[in-house]
């Protein structure tokens, strides 16, 4: 994993790296190859900016927050791209589980629902 911390307007101290660099590492139990990740940490007047870029298995990520603390707006990048990451995984697995998608129409609810209780008339004969 390739990790590119750049800063803009901004000179960020050893602990918000060091903290961002935590944070970071643990992407990786959302996605396995993460190939790049940029860190862009920048200050506009009292806003401290936050921007995470990252690539994997050819797909781009990206997040970014703000806040009136670096520490804070760090948090609120890494939470969101965590988010997106997690959510990207579950389709991954859900793809390969062969889920099937939620039923989308009433014919097909009403359907179901017939044979549903076609099913449950046999059971009833037999008391």
């Amino acid at each position: 994993m390739n990790i590119e911390i750049t800063s803009r307007n901004y000179e960020p101290s050893k602990r918000v790296r060091d903290h961002a660099e935590e944070r970071i590492t643990k992407f990786d139990k959302y996605l396995r190859d993460l190939s790049q990740i940029r860190l862009t940490l920048s200050e506009e007047k009292v806003a401290k900016l936050c921007e995470i870029h990252l690539r994997a298995y050819g797909k781009d990520f990206h997040s970014h927050a703000s806040a009136e603390d670096m520490l804070q707006s760090v948090d609120r990048a890494c939470a969101s791209m965590e988010r997106q990451l997690s959510r990207h995984r579950d389709r991954l697995t859900d793809q390969r589980k062969g889920s099937k998608p939620p039923i989308s129409s009433a014919a097909e609810m009403e359907r179901l629902a017939q044979a549903e209780l076609a099913h449950t008339d046999g059971d009833d004969e037999e008391y």
